[in-house]
C-alpha cells in the first residue's frame, strides 16, 4: 500500500511572524500533528528580524518564504518605494490593504498547499485566491473584529476597506476561527456560519512562580508592543497615586515619542507613590519569565472602538500563565471572563475602584497570594495552549 501523502498547510501574515504569536502557536501545533508547515510573511521592522530568525531556528522543520524590506539598503528602499507606488495606484482593496499582496500571492501559490490559513485581513485575499488556484482550501483566524479594529465610524476609510475585503473573501473560506467568544459571535452573525473560538492562551509555563517579598511595595505590570495613549495607563497611574501607598509600575514596550515623558511627569505629581519603570521589548518566550516576577497585571483595555470591548487580549492570558492577579477594565469581554473566573482578579469600573482594589491587595497580602495561586492554577489546568490546540487541530482535521 502506498503511504498517505503528508498534508501541507501554508500560514500567511502580511508582517513579521514574531509579532503574530497566534500564527506561531498554530504552526507549532500543526507540525506536532504531522502536517508540513509553510510560512509566507514579510519583514519591515529591523528590530523584529532577529526575533523572526530565532523562531525559524527553533523550528527547522518549517518551510519559510519571506520578503525583507526593512533597513536602509538600496534594495529595501527600492522595494518600499515600488510597493507604496503600486499601493497608491491600485483600486483593488486587497492591494490597498496589503502592499505586498501580489508577492505574497505568488509565494503562497508556489507552496502548493492543501490548506491556506490567513492571519490579519491583509492575508485574507492571499489565502483565498491561492486556494482557488491550487484547488485547495482556506481558513482565516480573526484575532480581532477587524472592521471595528480602529474605529466605530462606518464611513471611515479603514472600516470600509476592511469590511469590503471581509465581505468578499470570508464567505469563500472553509472555516473561520476567532480569539474570543464575542468576536466569534459577531462574525457568525455577519456571515451566517459557525465560527470556532480559539482563545489567546499560551503553553503551560511549567515553572513555579518566584518567591515574592510579602512586605515590599506592590510590583505592578503592563506590556504591549507600543506604549502610547488610549491604553488606559493614565487611569492606572492616577489610581496608584490615589491609593497613597508606595507601588512600582513596570511598563514593557516601545514608547511613542515623548509619551514616556508624559507618563513620568504624571507619576511625579504623586510624590513618589508611583515608581515608574520602563522595560525594552523582549523575545516572546522571555516575556513570561519577566512577567512572573510581578504581583498584579493590568488588562486596562478601552471600551471603544468595538473590537477593544469584545476582545480578550494576550495580556490577560499571559498574566494567568505567570500567576499574576488581574486588574481588568470593564470591557464586555473582560467582565464576562472575570464573572466566569472571579478567583483570579477583579474588574475596576473607574479610577476610584481601581485604587481601592490595589489598596486591598497591598494591605491583605494573603488575599493577593491566594488570587495569584488561583490564576496560576487556572492557566496550568484549563486555559492553556495544550488544551486549546486540540480544538484547533480538530478544526483542521475536519477540513482536511
Amino acid at each position: 500500500m502506498d503511504p498517505v501523502p503528508v498534508k501541507k498547510v501554508c500560514l500567511v501574515t502580511p508582517g513579521h511572524i514574531a509579532s503574530d504569536p497566534r500564527l506561531v502557536k498554530e504552526a507549532t501545533a500543526l507540525s506536532a500533528a504531522g502536517y508540513q508547515v509553510y510560512l509566507v510573511f514579510t519583514q519591515h521592522v529591523e528590530e523584529l528580524v532577529a526575533y523572526d530568525r530565532r523562531i525559524l531556528q527553533e523550528h527547522p522543520e518549517w518551510h519559510a518564504v519571506f520578503l525583507y524590506w526593512a533597513g536602509n539598503s538600496w534594495r529595501s528602499k527600492f522595494r518600499r518605494v515600488c510597493s507604496r507606488f503600486r499601493q497608491r495606484l491600485s483600486r483593488d482593496p486587497a492591494s490597498t490593504l496589503n502592499r505586498h499582496f501580489s508577492w505574497q500571492l505568488r509565494a503562497a501559490v508556489a507552496c502548493r498547499a492543501d490548506l491556506y490559513i490567513g492571519h490579519n485581513p491583509g492575508a485574507l485575499p492571499v489565502v483565498v485566491l491561492a486556494a482557488v488556484r491550487n484547488r485547495a482550501k482556506s481558513g482565516f483566524d480573526a484575532e480581532d473584529f477587524h472592521r471595528n479594529e480602529m474605529t466605530d465610524d462606518l464611513t471611515h476609510p479603514d472600516y470600509r476597506l476592511k469590511a469590503a475585503v471581509e465581505d468578499v473573501y470570508l464567505p469563500e473560506t472553509s472555516y473561520i476561527t476567532a480569539s474570543s467568544e464575542l468576536i466569534a459571535a459577531r462574525y457568525a452573525k455577519l456571515f451566517s456560519r459557525p465560527v470556532v473560538t480559539i482563545l489567546n492562551v499560551f503553553p503551560k509555563i511549567g515553572i513555579a512562580r518566584p518567591a515574592k517579598d510579602s512586605q515590599g511595595p506592590l510590583r505592578l505590570f503592563w506590556f504591549s508592543q507600543t506604549i502610547g495613549p488610549g491604553r488606559g495607563l493614565e487611569t492606572v497611574i492616577s489610581a496608584i497615586m490615589a491609593a497613597g501607598s508606595a507601588m512600582e509600575l513596570h511598563l514593557l514596550g516601545n514608547p511613542r515619542p515623548g509619551y514616556d515623558t508624559i507618563l513620568k511627569e504624571l507619576a511625579d505629581t504623586g510624590g513618589g507613590a508611583c515608581r515608574l519603570v520602563f522595560h525594552d521589548t523582549v523575545y516572546p518566550d522571555e516575556l513570561f519569565r519577566i512577567a512572573a516576577g510581578f504581583d498584579i497585571g493590568f488588562a486596562c483595555e478601552e471600551t471603544v472602538p468595538l473590537n477593544r470591548d469584545i476582545c480578550l487580549t494576550n495580556k490577560l492570558f499571559t498574566y494567568l500563565q505567570c500567576g499574576l492577579a488581574i486588574a481588568a477594565s470593564p470591557t464586555t469581554a473582560q467582565v464576562a471572563f472575570l464573572n466566569s473566573y472571579p478567583q483570579v482578579g477583579k474588574v475596576y469600573p473607574d479610577r476610584a475602584e481601581l485604587s481601592s482594589i490595589l489598596l486591598a491587595y497591598d494591605r491583605n497580602r494573603r488575599l493577593l497570594s491566594e488570587t495569584q495561586k488561583a490564576a496560576f492554577q487556572l492557566g496550568q489546568s484549563d486555559l492553556n495552549w495544550e488544551n486549546e490546540s486540540r480544538r484547533f487541530i480538530g478544526c483542521i482535521g475536519g477540513i482536511l
